[in-house]
C-alpha cells in the first residue's frame, strides 16, 4: 500500500526551532545528520525504492527536480498516537525518496494546539522562505493565523486529514484528505446490515470538531434512512485517554443495554469499543478508523467488527508530493481527494504491511522546565 523503503526514525525539531517546545515541556531536540538524508536528483535518490502501486494513492515515480538543499516539515499534535505515527511515518518515506535536505516532525507529545502553533512559529522565524514547505497535519482553526503567515511568505503548506472550500483557509496551498461524510456512509451500512436492522447503535468522538462531527453525522442520517428501527444514540466524546475513553464505552454500555453495535471517529476508538466489550461481556459490533497495528490486531482476533482505512500514510505521502511539485515549479490541484474503505479481517493483509516496515518510536527524554 505505501512505499516500501527503509523506514525513517522520528524527528524532532532542531536545537535553535526548539527553544519554545522546550519552555513546554515538549521533547529533546534533535535533527538528522546531513548523511541521514538521501542524495536528491531530478530523479528519485538511486538508494529509494520504487513507490508501490495503491489503489488509493500512487506516489510520484521521481522527484521532478533537485530538492537536496530544501527541508520539509510535519506540524501537528500527539506525537507519539499510533494514528499520528501511521501519518508521520507517511511523511518520513516519502520525503526521504523525494531526496529532501531534512524531514522533521514537530509535533507536542499532548493535543495543545498552542504548543504547535509555537512551534510553527519558531519554524517561520528560523527557516528561509524557499527552502521549505510545511505540512498541518490534521490541522486546527487555531492555526490559521500561522498558515496565514506561511502562505504570505510563499512557503508551500499542505493541509490533511480534511476537506477544505476554496479559501476557506487563506495560505493552504493545497489539501490532501477524504469525505467523512462518504466512510461514516459506509459504515452505517455494514453495521446495519451486520445487527439485521434492529437494536441501538452508539457513537463516541475523540473530540467534537469538523471532521468527526461529519462522520457522526452522516453515519447518523444514514443509519435512520436505511434502518430505521435502529436506535442512534447521541453523539459522546471520548477523549484521547485509552483507560478513560474505555470507561466512556462501559459506561454508555451499561446504561444502554439495547446497544449492539458502535462507531468510534477517532484513531484509537477500536481499542475503546473492543476494551468495552471485554470488560462488559457484551457483543458490539464496533466499527472505527485507522489501520494502526492495535486495531488491526482486535479485528483479526473478532473482538471489533472492522476499521475505516482513512488514508493516513497515503494522504500524507501526496502531501510530500505535493510540495516537492510546487518547490520545482510545478502548479499542484488545491483539491486532492483520497477514498476510505471499510475493511474487515480478510482485508487487513495490505496494511500490515506498511506497519511492518514501520521503526518503532522511541520517545525522546521529557527535559525539565526551564
Amino acid at each position: 500500500m505505501g512505499s516500501t523503503q527503509t523506514r525513517g526514525r522520528l524527528l524532532s525539531l532542531a536545537a535553535g526551532v526548539m527553544l519554545v517546545a522546550a519552555a513546554c515541556g515538549g521533547s529533546t531536540a534533535t535533527t538528522a545528520p546531513a548523511s541521514a538524508a538521501a542524495p536528491a536528483s531530478a530523479a528519485a535518490p538511486a538508494s529509494a525504492a520504487a513507490p508501490a502501486a495503491n489503489s488509493v494513492y500512487t506516489p510520484l515515480a521521481s522527484a521532478p527536480c533537485d530538492l537536496s538543499g530544501k527541508d520539509i516539515y510535519f506540524l501537528s499534535v500527539l506525537k507519539a498516537h499510533p494514528t499520528l505515527r501511521l501519518w508521520q511515518q507517511g511523511f518520513l518515506d516519502e520525503a526521504r525518496r523525494m531526496g529532501f535536505k531534512t524531514e522533521t516532525i514537530a509535533s507536542p507529545d499532548d493535543a495543545d494546539w498552542a504548543k504547535a502553533v509555537a512551534l510553527g512559529e519558531q519554524i517561520r522565524a528560523t527557516e528561509t522562505a524557499g527552502n521549505y514547505g510545511m505540512v498541518f497535519g490534521y490541522g486546527d482553526p487555531s492555526e490559521a493565523a500561522l498558515v496565514k503567515e506561511f502562505g504570505d511568505a510563499k512557503v508551500p503548506v499542505i493541509w490533511t486529514h480534511q476537506v477544505l472550500t476554496a479559501n476557506q483557509i487563506p495560505g493552504v496551498l493545497a489539501w490532501s484528505g477524504f469525505d467523512p461524510a462518504k466512510w461514516g456512509v459506509s459504515a452505517a451500512d455494514a453495521i446495519g446490515a451486520k445487527i439485521n436492522g434492529t437494536g441501538a447503535v452508539a457513537i463516541t468522538e475523540g473530540s467534537f470538531n469538523p471532521t468527526e462531527d461529519g462522520v457522526a453525522a452522516a453515519f447518523t442520517t444514514e443509519m435512520n434512512a436505511k434502518y430505521p428501527n435502529v436506535k442512534v444514540l447521541k453523539p459522546q466524546e471520548e477523549g484521547f485517554d485509552p483507560p478513560t475513553a474505555i470507561a466512556k464505552a462501559v459506561s454508555i454500555l451499561q446504561a444502554n443495554p439495547d446497544v449492539v453495535g458502535a462507531l468510534s471517529t477517532t484513531g484509537a476508538g477500536p481499542v475503546t469499543w473492543g476494551g468495552a466489550a471485554d470488560q462488559t461481556g457484551r457483543t458490539v459490533y464496533s466499527i472505527g478508523p485507522d489501520m494502526t497495528r492495535p486495531n488491526m490486531d482486535l479485528v483479526k482476533a473478532g473482538k471489533v467488527f472492522a476499521l475505516a482505512a482513512q488514508p493516513g500514510y497515503e494522504e500524507h505521502e501526496q502531501a510530500v508530493d505535493l510540495i516537492a511539485q510546487s518547490m520545482c515549479g510545478k502548479t499542484v490541484p488545491y483539491a486532492n481527494e483520497l477514498t476510505t474503505a471499510i475493511v474487515q479481517a480478510d482485508g487487513l493483509a495490505p496494511y500490515y504491511k506498511i506497519v511492518d516496515e514501520e521503526t518503532p518510536y522511541t520517545p525522546a527524554p521529557t527535559p525539565s522546565p526551564s
